[in-house]
């Protein structure tokens, strides 16, 4: 799979991810709103909402009754108490039930409670509910807390002290015409005494006057116990804990889960954007080091601080993250191993040709020097030379010269055939005569190649050979490989030419039996500036002569290639593929 598709599966399955977490959020927000708003409501009035359903809660499992444990927490959230009893009145169980609840109820004393015909500290409400055989009855009552506090302050004044000033609530003890008696804890400013008009508009307005009041009249001596304490609307409504926070409307419960569900998907954002860093934007930055690390010659891939690949690990496999830029990764290393090799052939080439400038400038100057020398001995006045003296001396220095243009033919011509500006003029040849006349012409061997007793063979196909080719350069190829292995052998050395045919293509093998390379001179036979021999023991060869015929053969669309063994000869092979 290509970089690019594993970008694209890796996108797909990270938004996939993103947007099943973000449901699961909203979900998950959504439903806690909607639970808490059915619990404001249960506890802004437990009776009309949350009564019915802890009702339909209540189911009977073996013989035991069963009931949902968060309903009935919304029991004491309402500030009230819960029982269950039977169809006889006896209570079979109870929630936070104060002491002075009846156990047991008698057959009219239970709805006059509910219908307030009698006396009775608490708000009482009643649900009937048959579930199979069984007839059971849930009692529900609650108790206002200024209505407590002052139930308190009535029957144990100093106990209930600390409970009032923490509630800040006060008390006053009226008399008959609405004159303060005595009171406790009562606020700076408070008016001292109060007529019926205003005890009325107190008790039934306490939003106006930002108070809740409780009293209780004493029918006896006809004096009051009122008891005041702060009110705010927030007070009057029932509210909801999320978190220490206390939640008293739809809205603020909206818009706690709401920004819930905001702060979930930032702090998503934030662990995708580190997870996306670590996973994306780690190996790009690894790779920029790598290349410019390249740029500056240093082509291993970097190592951390440990000396370790960052990109690989303990198995030496791509770690995870980098495994998406597979592809990446592996043209960087491949690139760094090709440019690795290639300044490693650079800096060969540049030894190979220095050395090559060493032996040419050795072997333009040996000639040179004996141009210069025999021309001083030619010009010396002191001297008197005879015709055939004089011929001797320049025929020598024809000899040096023409060998110093044939090192210079052999630079110019390399570096026409290196920038492709080498003009060929091919034809169609015969090659088995054509080769057995160039075989004729470098017979015999040349006395200056040293290497006596040197033979050379030809050996032509049974079907005529034809092929497309320059006869100036290609004839060239054939004397420098010729020359080549006459000049690095052995006295007495044999070459043999042959010429192949079949329907992939023709080929050419030039062979000698001569001592054979090694395998580093086999790899370094047809590179520029490389000689078989140093300089000391021939003149002859300039380090460009199987360099050229490679480009040359190359040039006739033709592939060069060698096979040697030590001790056992060489073999050149020329081939051109049929077109």
């Amino acid at each position: 799979m290509k970089a690019t598709q594993r970008l694209a599966w890796h996108y797909i399955r990270q938004w996939l991810f993103i947007s099943i977490a973000l449901l699961i959020s909203v979900v998950v927000a959504f439903s806690w709103i909607v639970d808490r708003i059915m619990a404001l409501d249960m506890n802004r009035n437990f009776v009309n909402h949350g009564f019915e359903n802890l009702v339909d809660s209540i189911s009977i499992r073996n013989g035991q009754l069963q009931w949902d444990e968060q309903l009935m927490m919304q029991v004491k959230a309402s500030g009230g108490w819960l029982q269950i009893a039977d169809s006889s009145g006896r209570v079979l169980h109870e929630f936070f039930v104060p002491e002075d609840v009846p156990k047991k109820y008698k057959v009219g004393e239970l709805v006059s409670y509910m219908q307030r015909k009698v006396p009775f500290t608490y708000d009482v409400y009643a649900y009937l509910r048959a579930i199979g055989d069984y007839e059971i009855m849930l009692i529900y009552g609650v108790k206002p807390e200024e209505e407590q506090l002052l139930d308190a302050w009535l029957e144990d004044s100093e106990q209930a002290k600390p409970m009032l000033k923490q509630a800040n609530a006060w008390v006053q003890l009226m008399g008959a015409e609405g004159e303060e008696l005595k009171s406790w804890n009562k606020p700076k400013g408070v008016e001292a005494n109060m007529s019926p008009y205003e005890l009325v508009l107190r008790a039934g307005y306490e939003d106006r006057y930002g108070e809740r009041v409780d009293l209780k009249y004493i029918a006896n001596s006809g004096n009051t116990w009122i008891l005041r304490m702060p009110y705010t609307a927030l007070d009057a409504e029932p509210y909801v804990i999320m978190a220490g926070l206390h939640l008293y409307s739809e809205t603020q419960i909206w818009m706690v889960g709401i920004g819930a569900a905001v702060l979930s998907m930032l702090v998503l954002f934030v662990i995708m954007a580190w997870w996306e860093s670590s996973r994306i934007g780690r190996p790009l930055a690894h790779f920029m080091r790598w290349a410019e690390a390249m740029s500056n010659h240093q082509y291993e891939e970097p190592r951390n601080i440990a000396g370790k690949y960052p990109s690989l690990n303990r198995k030496g496999r791509l770690k995870r993250n980098y495994r998406i830029y597979s592809d990446v990764w592996q043209a960087l290393r491949t690139l760094s191993e090709r440019l690795q090799q290639s300044e490693n052939e650079r800096e060969k080439h540049e030894r190979l040709r220095e050395q090559w400038l060493t032996g040419l400038t050795h072997d333009l100057k040996t000639p040179l020097s004996s141009i210069i020398g025999y021309a001083h001995l030619l010009n010396a006045s002191e001297y008197k030379w005879n015709e055939a003296e004089r011929l001797e001396f320049t025929t020598f220095i024809q000899q040096k010269a023409e060998r110093m243009d044939e090192l210079i033919q052999d630079l110019n011509l390399t570096y026409q055939l290196k920038s492709n500006a080498l003009p060929m003029d091919r034809m169609e040849i015969e090659m088995n005569e054509w080769l057995s006349s160039i075989v004729h012409e470098l017979l015999p061997v040349p006395a200056d190649v040293e290497n006596a007793g040197a033979k050379l063979v030809f050996n032509p196909h049974t079907q005529p050979i034809m092929l497309n080719i320059d006869v100036r350069y290609f004839v060239r190829a054939i004397e420098n490989v010729c020359m080549n292995a006459w000049i690095h052998n052995e006295p007495g050395t044999t070459v043999t030419v042959s010429i192949q045919q079949d329907e992939a293509g023709t080929t050419i093998l030039v062979k000698d039996d001569g001592r054979g390379m090694d395998e580093q001179a086999q790899h370094n036979l047809f590179q520029r500036y490389y000689r078989g021999t140093s300089t000391d023991t021939t003149d002859r060869g300039s380090g460009l002569g199987m360099a050229i015929t490679k480009q040359l053969i190359e040039a006739h669309e033709g592939e060069v290639s060698v096979q040697s063994c030590v001790g056992l000869g060489t073999t050149i092979r020329f081939y051109f593929p049929r077109n």
